[in-house]
């Protein structure tokens, strides 16, 4: 197969992409800082996914190469745990770009690439299907409105025969997810509205998280996807056990427990 995956320098993306070329697919990697990826099967690329001029660097690759593509693999994406009347609007708008135009513009740049019977799978989270967290709302927006893009294009791409499939991953064991520990930590120093609730929502966080699942046996799950003649629209994995539970409940129980956990003394 020739695979194009975003977010391959680090965490989830470099285990995909070593992943795949281990079982000797040619692999395309787009990062916004350089991959030490050096395979013979793995082409790197500088680049930013909210940029088109950008993209148009792989794009003249793969029309110059006569490439066509088999899978388009959408990891890149960023976290950050904030206040959303707080935190400057700029970063709003930088999370949103990466996390939800950027992916669609990928796939809107590179699906004239991709072969009749090719497949596009996009990396959201376990968040997108459950209420959102205080302080976590800014990534849970992002990530519910890719499930709603990855919906509504599934619906375009099944009248030609392509396959879009979401995995909704739990904590993964990388920098980002350790990040938002730090995040936390941040928010409580920073936040002139929620000193109290931020530090209480550290110890919360902490305990839904648990143990971070290692970012290689996602990539596995995604590899053994993409070889599906058949797969699921969506796959989840290592969801967080309390936040199943808390959104078992309705929602105004929901809030009056979470304000109950974050307003303690």
């Amino acid at each position: 197969m020739n695979v194009l995956i975003t977010g391959c320098s680090n965490g989830i993306g470099k285990s995909v992409i070593e992943k795949f070329a281990l079982n000797n697919h040619f692999c395309i990697g787009l990062d916004i800082v350089e991959s030490k990826n050096s395979r013979e099967n793995i082409v790197n690329f500088v680049c930013d996914i909210t940029n088109y001029n950008s993209l148009k660097v792989v794009e003249n690759y793969l029309k110059d190469n006569n490439i066509k593509l088999d899978l388009i693999i959408n990891i890149a994406g960023i976290h950050k745990m904030a206040s959303l009347v707080e935190t400057d609007f700029n970063y709003i708008k930088k999370l949103i770009e990466i996390n939800l135009t950027g992916t669609m513009l990928v796939n809107h740049t590179f699906f004239k690439f991709l072969s009749n019977k090719g497949k596009i799978i996009l990396l959201t989270s376990e968040v997108a299907s459950f209420t959102p967290m205080p302080f976590n709302g800014l990534y849970n927006i992002s990530k519910t409105a890719l499930e709603t893009y990855a919906d509504a294009l599934r619906q375009e791409l099944n009248l030609l025969g392509n396959k879009v499939i979401t995995i909704q991953p739990g904590s993964i064991e990388t920098k980002l997810s350790k990040n938002s520990l730090t995040d936390t930590k941040e928010l409580a120093n920073k936040t002139k509205l929620y000193k109290k609730q931020a530090k209480h929502f550290y110890t919360l966080v902490s305990k839904f998280m648990g143990k971070p699942l290692k970012a290689k046996k996602l990539a596995s799950l995604i590899y053994k996807v993409s070889l599906k003649k058949h797969p699921k629209l969506t796959y989840k994995i290592h969801r967080s056990f309390g936040l199943v539970l808390l959104n078992i409940l309705p929602k105004r129980a929901q809030l009056f427990i979470i304000k109950s956990l974050l307003n303690k003394k």
